[in-house]
């Protein structure tokens, strides 16, 4: 049998802010990708880049998934990602 930590002790741990679930908007993640929201949403239209969830009528966006998707794009011809 596995000691599994307990509902209460998760709930007492601190958050950790790690990158694989932090959520952006499509603002958000124009400024960590260093493009502008027009980019972003291009890059969703063009089935680049997914959005997670919706806040409203935001699209939410995992960093880690905007860094390798504004990676992929900077090492692949301009013309085809922006």
């Amino acid at each position: 049998m596995t000691n599994w930590p307990s509902r209460r002790t998760l709930a007492e741990q601190p958050l950790t802010h790690d990158p694989r679930h932090r959520l952006l908007t499509t603002a958000e993640a124009a400024v960590v990708a260093c493009v502008t929201p027009a980019t972003v949403r291009k890059w969703v239209h063009r089935g680049y880049l997914r959005p997670i969830a919706r806040y409203g009528n935001r699209n939410l966006y995992r960093e880690d998934h905007v860094l390798r998707t504004e990676r992929a794009c900077r090492t692949r011809r301009r013309k085809q990602c922006y």
